[in-house]
């Protein structure tokens, strides 16, 4: 499980980094089918997520920016975003 939530906040990155599994083209080379069957495992789970794989092995961790612009928020990332404590972390930082 990727540690997205600290420091009191929920982190997701800022955008969408050059290799992102959500846009267009398979700029991962992932075999096909795997895209939604991350997603799908996302939806199995409460909290589910797909974290920036360019974030796994930082400390700081942070949501998948394609993830979180293109994929229904469940009521654990609805809640942050109405509790304010979604931030905006960029790789370069």
């Amino acid at each position: 499980m990727t540690q997205v939530f600290y420091d009191g906040k929920l982190h997701v990155l800022a955008e969408r980094c050059a290799t992102c599994i959500f846009e267009p083209g398979n700029r991962m080379h992932l075999q096909p089918g795997r895209v939604k069957d991350m997603v799908d495992a996302c939806r199995a789970t409460e909290g589910g997520h797909i974290p920036c794989h360019k974030t796994l092995d930082l400390p700081s961790q942070a949501i998948c920016r394609g993830f979180w612009e293109t994929q229904p928020h469940d009521w654990m990332l609805r809640l942050a975003e109405h509790m304010d404590i979604v931030e905006e972390v960029s790789l370069s930082a």
